[in-house]
C-alpha cells in the first residue's frame, strides 16, 4: 500500500469518527470516544446527550441546551517544577467553566474523604494509613472550542507553600487539565520527600484512565475500543512516569457538594486558566 493510499484510507476513517456531545453530565463536553462520554453519563440523573458526525454539530447540541439554563454554570473539568502558593486571588464568575495510571501500588476509594485527618509538621493532611491527602482539578471554558482555556489546581492545604494555580500547557481541554493536574501534584509530592499519596478527585474519568483503561491501551498499541487512537496518549505517560516512585491510592469525590479540599482545587484551577494563553 502506497503511503498516498495509506493517507487517504486515514482520512477517511478519521472523518467518520463520532463526536459524542455531553450536554448534562458530570463533565459537560465534547469527548472522542463512548467510553470517555461513558464516564461522565453513567448512572447520572438527568444526562443529556447525544453522538454526531461532525464536532460543529456536537458544539451547536451543547449551546442550544446550555442557552436554556440559567446562570452560568462551574463544574469541574495534567511543567516546571516551582511551588506556586495560592494567596487568595480573584477570579470572574461570568465565565463558564466545564471539565473536560498507572499499574502499580494503586487502589481506589469510592467513598467521600474522611474528615480524621491529622496534620503533620509539614502541614499536610495525614491519614490513619500514613498517606498524605492531596486535591487535584482541573477547569476549562469553552471546551471543544479555538477560544477554550484550562488551568490546573492543585491543594494540599489552605494557603500550603505547595499548592499549585496554573495554566494548562498545550491543548486546552478537559481532560489535558485533569491529566496535568494529578503529574504536577506527583511531583510536588515527590519534592517534599513524600512517598505515600491520596488523590482526591471528582474526575470519574481520571480514574477509570488510571485503572481500567490505561492498562487496555498499552496491551492494544494505544487504540482504544472503537481502534481510534488514545488522543493523550503523551501527557498520561508522563502522568504515570511522574506516579511510579509512589505508592498511589484514588479517590472519586462529588464535585460541588462543599468538600473543601475539591472546592480549593476548583478555584485554583479556574485561577490559573485565566493565564492560559492561545
Amino acid at each position: 500500500m502506497t503511503l498516498n493510499l495509506i493517507f487517504i484510507v486515514r482520512h477517511y476513517f478519521l472523518s467518520k469518527m463520532p463526536y459524542y456531545a455531553v450536554a448534562n453530565g458530570r463533565d459537560p463536553g465534547v469527548y472522542d470516544t463512548w467510553d470517555e462520554c461513558k464516564s461522565q453519563v453513567h448512572q447520572y440523573s438527568g444526562a443529556i446527550y447525544k453522538k454526531f458526525g461532525t464536532m460543529s454539530e456536537a458544539q451547536n447540541f451543547i449551546s442550544e441546551r446550555s442557552s436554556s439554563t440559567a446562570g452560568p454554570s462551574f463544574t469541574n473539568s495534567y511543567d516546571s517544577y516551582s511551588s506556586s502558593s495560592y494567596s487568595g486571588g480573584t477570579f470572574s464568575t461570568s465565565d463558564s467553566f466545564k471539565k473536560e495510571p498507572y499499574e502499580r501500588k494503586i487502589s481506589t476509594n469510592y467513598s467521600q474523604p474522611s474528615q480524621s485527618f491529622n496534620q503533620d509538621k509539614a502541614g499536610f493532611m495525614v491519614d490513619k494509613d500514613g498517606y498524605v491527602n492531596v486535591f487535584t482539578d482541573g477547569a476549562c471554558s469553552s471546551n471543544g472550542y479555538k477560544n477554550a482555556r484550562a488551568g490546573i489546581g492543585v491543594w494540599f492545604q489552605d494557603n500550603h507553600p505547595l499548592n499549585v494555580s496554573e495554566p494548562v500547557e498545550g491543548r486546552a481541554t478537559n481532560n489535558m487539565a485533569e491529566i496535568q493536574a494529578v503529574t504536577r501534584a506527583a511531583r510536588q509530592a515527590q519534592k517534599a520527600g513524600i512517598d505515600k499519596l491520596k488523590i482526591n478527585t471528582d474526575s470519574q474519568f481520571l480514574i477509570s484512565c488510571a485503572t481500567q483503561w490505561m492498562p487496555n491501551w498499552k496491551r492494544n498499541g494505544w487504540v482504544t475500543s472503537e481502534a481510534k487512537p488514545v488522543i493523550n496518549k503523551t501527557e498520561l505517560l508522563e502522568m504515570e512516569e511522574a506516579l511510579k516512585p509512589l505508592n498511589v491510592t484514588w479517590n472519586h469525590v462529588n464535585g460541588h457538594v462543599g468538600i473543601h479540599g475539591n472546592e480549593m482545587a476548583d478555584k485554583l484551577a479556574r485561577e490559573g486558566s485565566l493565564r492560559y494563553n492561545h
